[in-house]
């Protein structure tokens, strides 16, 4: 069996498509929950007693809860 170009092109945009969809899926996913984690974070002051300020600047510039 012999593959045209036009075979061989649409072969490779068929991958193209399918590994960019299930990137986008694992970026959504890994963007998710690093936002649970970082709200975490802020929530219970997870952090060195000595980046206490900065990390509460950081975290209420950014949004997060603190309490």
């Amino acid at each position: 069996m012999i593959i045209s170009p036009k075979q061989l092109l649409a072969g490779y945009i068929t991958v193209a498509a399918a590994l960019t969809g299930a990137t986008a899926v694992m970026a959504t996913f890994g963007v998710a929950q690093l936002d649970k984690a970082t709200a975490l974070q802020c929530r219970t002051h997870d952090w060195p007693a000595s980046a206490h300020k900065v990390h509460m600047d950081w975290c209420k510039s950014n949004g997060y809860i603190t309490k």
